[in-house]
């Protein structure tokens, strides 16, 4: 019985690289858009509040992108959830964005866009086989 080999070196795809690089793409946008968002009504006293919710919301990707680039299956399967539930919530209101704030509403719409096309590349099979890798006990 012949005893298998394994290379310690796992290369990660290039699909891979190309949704974390998208991941961070978003994150860095959806924070310029989150921020071109915040209501500036006359005495707004929430401001200090959004600010903060923007930074928990990049913490929380930055989170994922780390742990995606370490090959985490969850992480990955979480960040596809996160992402197709919230493009579910804010799709029905983009279009208001659009009409109040034109610029906002496409800043929006391009970030989601970028989310998505993050969400393709991880799905993609060769994310999905370097994500598996470690569930196979083929990593070192």
């Amino acid at each position: 019985m012949a005893k298998e080999i394994y290379s310690p070196v796992v290369i990660r795809p290039k699909e891979v690289d190309y949704a974390i690089k998208l991941m961070l793409t978003a994150t860095a946008l959806g924070a310029l858009v989150g921020y071109l968002n915040i209501p500036t009504a006359p005495g707004q006293d929430y401001f200090q509040a959004y600010i903060y919710l923007i930074f928990l919301g990049v913490l929380i990707n930055i989170y994922f992108v780390y742990h995606v680039s370490r090959n985490k299956d969850w992480a990955r399967k979480f960040y596809i959830i996160l992402t197709l539930v919230t493009f579910l919530v804010y799709l029905p209101q983009l279009l208001a964005i659009f009409v109040t704030t034109p610029l906002n509403g496409l800043l929006q719409f391009i970030d989601m866009s970028i989310q998505v096309l993050a969400v393709y590349f991880l799905m993609r099979q060769e994310s999905k086989n370097w994500f598996l890798l470690i569930k196979k006990g083929k990593r070192l």
